[in-house]
């Protein structure tokens, strides 16, 4: 038996152990195993990962082209 949680449901100390959103919760035997879920960003979200919002990238290259 598993079940995959947001980790923000859990009690804090166990939640302040984890740093995925989602966990796995899976028994085996009498164990309780809780497993973070690493999921891997697509494109989309890696596009301006490094970005405030208050340069564009026409801007920011415009700057640094200027330097």
């Amino acid at each position: 038996m598993e079940m995959i949680i947001n980790r923000q449901i859990l009690p804090e100390p166990i939640f302040s152990f984890l740093h995925s959103e989602k966990v796995k919760i899976s028994k085996e035997d009498d164990n309780i195993i809780l497993t973070p879920i690493n999921s891997k960003p697509n494109a989309n979200e890696l596009r301006g990962m490094f970005n405030d919002g208050k340069i564009s990238t026409a801007d920011f290259i415009a700057q640094k082209t200027a330097n």
